[in-house]
């Protein structure tokens, strides 16, 4: 599946929402299905600033791709 692909489905799926609040919810349900980052990554420097919350995130090279894990306090 191509980049375009991926960002086609993905406009297609919030598109299904009829406002913002929905589709932030929908969002907010998607997250906590992912896995949560490893402790050894909530660190400042993983730290997002000017969230309300604590929120890390953390990027790692897995062959071709780039992949992204976070968790927030909240």
């Amino acid at each position: 599946m191509s980049i375009q692909d991926i960002q086609e489905e993905i406009v297609e799926e919030f598109s299904m929402f009829d406002d913002w609040m929905q589709r932030y919810e929908y969002m907010i349900e998607l997250g906590k299905s992912l896995p949560l980052i490893d402790e050894q990554y909530k660190t400042d420097d993983n730290l997002i600033k000017g969230c309300q919350s604590k929120v890390w995130v953390h990027a790692e090279l897995e062959g071709d791709k780039l992949v992204f894990t976070a968790d927030s306090d909240a």
